[in-house]
Order: C-alpha cells, then structure tokens, then sequence
C-alpha cells in the first residue's frame, strides 16, 4: 500500500516539477528552526540536484527563529524566501502579508489527498492554504507502572472505548500523591501553555477561546467551558494538590523520569527520553471530560514562501518538493519520530507492525489522535498576543489567583490587543 502511495506521489511530484517557472540559476534562502536541518538537508540538496535550484540553508532555535521572521517582516526584507512557520502563526503571517497564498502553486492537485484534514485546517486562512504542513504532533498519557500498582489504581487504557477520564486521572492522582517524599498524582508535560491545555475547555465544549472570525475574544474565553476547565486547573493545583505549583515546563520530563510523577499528559516525543532507562512507564490515550468531547492537542511546523521574496515561483517549488513529498514525510516519521502531516505518513504509522510494539506504540497512539481528535489552535492574526496572554493566565491560575478573575481580565486584555487587526 505504502509502495504504490509512493508512486503515486512519485509521479505526482515529477508533473508538479514542469508546472513552475523556476531559473536553473537562481539562489533561495530558507529560514528554518535548528532542529529541522539534519531531516530536511538531504532532501534540500537532492531538490538543488534535480533543479539547479540553490538553497542557502540559516538556521534558528525557536525563540530566534519566531523574533528573525517579525524583524524580517516589519522591515519587508527581500532577501528570505521560504520560511518555517509555526502552525497557529499562519493567520497572523497572513493577515501581515508576510507569506503568499499557495493555492496557484496547488492547483493542479486536491490537497485533501496530500495532507492529513487537520494540516489543512491549519495551513489555511479565510479559504486559503498559505503554508503547507511539513509534520505534525500529538498528545498522550503516560503512566509510572509502579507508582499505579502502589496506590491500587488501574492503568488507563490505550482503546478508545476505554479511555480514561479527568475524573479517574484525579482519583488515581489523589491516591498516589505523597508531598512528603516530592512524589506527585499527575502533571502536564507543558504547564501553564495553550497548546496543552486548549483540550481541557474544548472537551467541555468551550472552544478555542477565539470566536469566529479571529477578531475577538469577547464571549469566548469566559463561556462555561472555559470557565469550568479554568476551576478544574486551579483545583488540581490549589484544591487537590495533585500537581506541584513550582514545576516549569523544563522540569516536567526530568520529574517523570525520576519516578516522581504518576501520570504525565504530553507529545509521543517524550517516550525517547525514557525508553532506555529503568523506569516502568505505560502509553494510554489522552483524557477527556465524561459527557464532553475527545480533544487533544496537535499541528506543528508548516512551510511558506516569503511574500516579499524575489523567487517565488522557485520558493514555491521548494515548499512543494518539501512538503508533498512521501519519502520526507517517511524519512521524519521513521528516522526522526515525528508525527507525519502528509497521508502517505499516517497510512504508513497504521499499517507498519512495528509501531504496534512498544514504546513505538506512543507514534500510533500520537497519530490516531491527531488524525481523529486534533484541536487547531485558536485561528486568529493576534494569536501571539492571544498566546501570551492565555498562558500567563493559566499561570496565575495555577499560582492561586481567582479562575473567574483571572479568565475575565484576560478576555479584556485580549480584546484590546485585537483591536489593531480590526
């Protein structure tokens, strides 16, 4: 199945070669995060090979990466071509006129059968795709094997008709917990931030926190959704105290590592720092609210080319080549466990035997809950903004402050910030 998906994409790429205009000559610039440049370097050559096509390759960690293209941006620079984006960047990008459409450069095909839905969704913005999806994430629960065992509690379950709730999480947490000896019940692998914890308020049918449109907030980060998640966050902190207070979130994976965590919610990428070490961890689905909606955390990194650039059509070729190719989405799925984007990947993470052996079994587990409970992050051009704001938020909360409070200043503060892209 794989084999003939490959061929199909083979000859798909081989006609979307002959469709752009791009000079043998030319020289692009592509601005991508510092832990992209080992996956993507042999394909970047191999595209300069079979077109002539130069790529100058500069690399960023994220924060720099994230602050270059703002700088680059403001200033309309001409001199970057393709760049990597980060997936609820793309409205903003957009909006700012700081990436080009792609949909010319995809014309020729249906996207649908390229992408996974959730890739698209975030790609795109009022009906176009801007920034094709290079991979993808997932969220999952991991579980200390014998720290369950201790406190009597089953182990959650990696079928989706036993999927464990927040309920069952605290119950297990409060029995495990044991302050006195730094052992906690549970702990989010990245406390306090959006991306984590958007699932908590969309299972309880809160949304994203943004209304539609992308243009405010007012209304949608104080429903009842939003509201009711909001307690739960402070009460696992503050009520419960299942969940430490001064942990950050570089601290997290060291803690479960060390067996001092129960039950830690975070991306399939973590299993790699503990499947060589002693501890006995199990894999589970992510939880939900009984009643409410399965959601999980998903999308990663996307490719644009560069509004401003004086080689689009070559930059669009780049994307293109990166992007829609098989063999990359492969290549970052079996040599860099990254969760793929492109079908070709999810069909091949489905199919493989090997990822139904563990700890490989985190990447099946990753990519069914992405394929079927992805929550896109709140579509907005304000979304660092919104980002911020919410975060710092959560950790107020998490710290002690007055959910309600914290949550209804926060809309306020947010719907001022929006106002620059009314």
């Amino acid at each position: 199945m794989i084999k003939k998906i490959i061929s199909f994409f083979s000859v798909f790429l081989l006609f979307a070669s002959v469709s752009f205009s791009a000079k043998a000559a030319e020289k692009i610039a592509l601005v991508i995060g510092t832990w992209a440049e080992e996956p993507l370097t042999p394909f970047v050559e191999k595209f300069t090979a079979e077109t002539g096509i130069e790529v100058d390759i500069q690399t960023f960690p994220f924060r720099d990466l994230l602050a270059t293209l703002e700088v680059r941006g403001n200033a309309k620079a001409d001199d970057v071509d393709v760049v990597f984006v980060d997936a609820p960047l793309v409205p903003s990008y957009a909006v700012r006129g700081m990436i080009a459409s792609m949909d010319s450069y995809f014309s020729d095909t249906n996207v649908n059968e390229i992408f996974a839905p959730a890739g698209i969704a975030a790609a795109s913005w009022n009906g176009e795709m801007y920034a094709p999806p290079l991979n993808n994430s997932g969220q999952i629960l991991y579980y200390n094997k014998d720290l369950l065992a201790k406190a009597g509690c089953a182990e959650p379950s990696a079928i989706e008709s036993e999927r464990i709730t927040w309920a069952e999480v605290v119950d297990c947490a409060k029995k495990i917990n044991d302050e006195g000896s730094g052992t906690w019940g549970m702990i989010f692998d990245q406390i306090s931030r959006y991306y984590q914890l958007q699932a908590l308020p969309e299972s309880l049918g809160g949304g994203s926190g943004v209304c539609e449109g992308g243009l405010s907030v007012k209304g949608c980060l104080t429903n009842d959704g939003w509201m009711k998640a909001a307690q739960w966050y402070y009460d696992i902190h503050n009520t419960w105290n299942v969940a430490p207070k001064g942990a950050n979130p570089d601290q997290t994976h060291e803690m479960f590592g060390a067996g001092k965590i129960g039950m830690f919610i975070g991306g399939s990428w973590n299993v790699g720092r503990w499947k060589d070490s002693d501890l006995s961890f199990g894999l589970a689905l992510h939880p939900y609210f009984d009643g409410g909606d399965v959601v999980t955390g998903c999308n990663s990194w996307h490719m644009g080319v560069w509004n401003y650039s004086k080689h689009k059509d070559a930059s669009a070729k780049l994307v293109r080549y990166l992007t829609a190719s098989p063999e990359v989405a492969l290549a970052y799925v079996d040599k860099h466990n990254s969760l793929p984007a492109h079908m070709s990947g999810v069909l091949h993470v489905a199919e493989d035997p090997k990822f139904n052996n563990f700890p490989d079994t985190a990447m099946k587990l990753a990519t069914y809950e992405s394929a079927n409970h992805c929550a896109t992050r709140g579509r907005t051009p304000g979304f660092l903004e919104f980002e911020e704001i919410v975060n710092t938020s959560f950790e107020d909360i998490r710290n002690g402050g007055d959910p309600a409070s914290v949550m209804q200043s926060a809309e306020s503060r947010i719907e001022q910030a929006m106002r620059r892209y009314k």
